[in-house]
């Protein structure tokens, strides 16, 4: 078992403890499931508001969003249903990485990534229940606004009904208040609370709550480190990555020659162009400096036409699909380290808000598991035990027979 400190200083282990193949493997598995999900439904919502596929997809690619687009009200809808398969798909794949993360401080280092996920599935009522909840209880708490600000509409007795309950109606607006930062605390903390406790939704309700209201200083501080120390995992793998792609051009330069470089500059213009969104986001948020991370130039279609052969076209598809699953693996984990980091900073809290170490704790699926392997010694102990009884049978009869 990990010996944690306890503090501030434990948020710093997150990017170690998430740079593992189980752990990044984990958070692009499940991504990848809600991005299929939210690619299909988008595109769904693209063809029901009349938009084109082939034009939709010469814009977007493989990154399609609706918001700055007019479609009509279907398409919203339809479009809202696969905001919700990502964040939910995203809820569940933390779930599993958060799990991985306690198993492993745990000490459990044989816990593999399908029984993270199997846990993480069998947790998918309580983490969809947990900001369900909270979010009805704030619709409540709107609709009854609204309801007593429709009796204050009632002539004279509507103000004075108004004016004389008003302490209650602040109190009331007050902990509506509270209850939306209980959601929002809910959606970043869920995957690692069920993680942790093996509880239901009704734990990631109470706890959510009750962070909120006594750790709001050491959660806030939590959060910056976690967001600092993600954006350094993303930084320094990407940097990685990059320049050891710029490494292989070079080796592979050096022995192709000119055809590995048409190959490669045709698969970076397949890349750039399907996932053109993402370019100009990364452009206008970081400038000339997102260069230090991603291409710094832009390739064109003339890149295709430079290709002698249907192998070489072929090859550069290939390519660029190698490059394109590398991204999103690239880009898992920061998420993981997001992901960890809130299991570190939940267990952290934990502990100063309870005084209760969730390491030492066995929980349900450990004891059901203790019984599964108790179960088993006693099966593989039975036909051991009747062998030995009929062995005896047989040399008691035989004495028998002797005697006789």
């Amino acid at each position: 078992m990990t010996t944690l400190h306890f503090n501030f200083k434990d948020m710093f282990r997150s990017v170690r403890l998430a740079f593992s193949l189980q752990r990044i493997w984990i958070q692009f598995v499940g991504l990848l499931g809600a991005y299929i999900g939210y690619f299909i439904l988008t595109y769904l919502a693209f063809l029901i508001s009349g938009e084109g596929i082939v034009g939709v997809w010469h814009r977007y690619g493989l990154l399609p969003v609706i918001p700055g687009t007019y479609v009509p009200v279907q398409g919203i809808i339809v479009y809202g249903l696969a905001v919700f398969v990502l964040v939910y798909g995203y809820m569940i794949t933390a779930t599993g990485v958060a799990r991985a993360v306690y198993m492993n401080l745990k000490g459990n280092t044989f816990y593999t990534w399908k029984e993270a996920l199997a846990f993480a599935f069998k947790k998918k009522l309580s983490i969809l229940g947990t900001p369900f909840s909270l979010a009805v209880m704030i619709m409540l708490f709107v609709l009854g606004g609204g309801l007593m600000g429709l009796i204050g509409k009632i002539p004279y007795a509507g103000e004075l009904f108004m004016s004389v309950f008003s302490i209650f109606w602040i109190l009331a607006t007050l902990f509506l208040v509270f209850v939306g930062i209980a959601l929002i605390v809910s959606l970043f903390l869920t995957p690692a609370i069920l993680a942790t406790t093996d509880d239901d939704a009704f734990e990631g309700i109470f706890q959510s709550f009750s962070i909120a209201f006594t750790q709001p200083w050491r959660l806030l501080i939590y959060q910056i480190l976690n967001v600092v120390t993600s954006v350094f995992g993303l930084i320094t793998f990407t940097l990685l990555i990059k320049y050891s792609w710029k490494l292989l051009n070079i080796i592979f330069t050096w022995s192709m020659g000119d055809k590995f470089v048409r190959v490669a500059t045709a698969a970076s213009y397949y890349v750039q162009s399907l996932t053109y969104p993402f370019v100009l986001f990364y452009k206008d948020v970081l400038g000339d400096y997102g260069n230090i991370f991603f291409y710094t130039h832009r390739f064109t279609s003339e890149a295709l036409e430079a290709l002698h052969s249907w192998s070489e076209g072929t090859s550069a598809i290939i390519l660029a699909i190698v490059l394109i699953i590398l991204g999103g693996y690239v880009m898992s984990f920061p998420l993981a380290v997001f992901n960890t980091g809130h299991t570190l900073g939940f267990l952290v809290i934990k502990k100063f808000k309870d005084d209760e170490n969730l390491l030492e704790r066995k929980d349900r699926e450990e004891e059901d598991d203790e019984e599964d392997e108790e179960v088993k010694s006693i099966e593989e102990e039975k036909p051991a035990e009747e062998v030995k009884k009929k062995t005896e049978a047989k040399k008691s009869k035989g004495k028998k027979k002797k005697e006789e």
